[in-house]
């Protein structure tokens, strides 16, 4: 009996994908439209038709968005070593760039390539420069570096950064422990 309504849903599948089918795009949210599974065609918010015979589409949002990104330990440019974690505001301004020719992945390009960036300025500065560059605040130099490097990088996927920063800095000692006595390095450390 299962095998039965399966092959009726197959057919309704069949029959389906020959009809036009229309959708909604919200105003948040942009789509790329494949026709024969190439020349993608950005498609606005509104009501859009597609045959989904010869046609794939593909939603996603591009209003503004936050990634907070993980710490990273680092090595400054006078060998400290420290602890940085940042966040990055972006929106997505070309979506053909973003999901129809240069990228699969909007989310991982983004803190990949932001991740990268920190490392650049991180480690391209004197600890004394960071700590003078944070105290400026959200307009401090340290973060429109950051931002402005971001910019540079994430333009040619489509990607429109408003806004990168740190969240978190720190000195810091780092130990790996691989099957060690934590308490006894800590103590050996004093």
């Amino acid at each position: 009996m299962e095998s039965i309504f399966g092959l009726i849903g197959q057919f309704l599948d069949g029959i389906l994908s020959i009809i036009p089918r229309l959708i909604i795009i919200r105003a948040t949210h942009n789509a790329v439209k494949w026709r024969h599974g190439k020349h993608p065609i950005a498609v606005t918010p509104g009501l859009t038709i597609y045959w989904p015979l010869v046609t794939e589409m593909e939603m996603m949002v591009v209003a503004r968005q936050t990634l907070n990104l993980p710490t990273q330990v680092l090595m400054t440019r006078d060998k400290k070593q420290v602890v940085v974690g940042a966040f990055v505001v972006y929106k997505i301004s070309d979506i053909v760039q973003a999901i129809g020719e240069r990228n699969w992945d909007v989310e991982s390009t983004v803190a990949d390539i932001t991740q990268a960036a920190i490392v650049e300025v991180i480690t391209g500065r004197d600890l004394d420069d960071l700590l003078a560059g944070i105290s400026g605040g959200k307009d401090s130099d340290l973060n429109k570096a950051l931002t402005i490097t971001c910019q540079k990088e994430l333009r040619q996927f489509g990607v429109h950064v408003g806004r990168a920063g740190l969240t978190d800095f720190s000195t810091c000692r780092v130990h790996k422990v691989l099957g060690g006595d934590i308490t006894r390095m800590a103590e050996e450390d004093g």
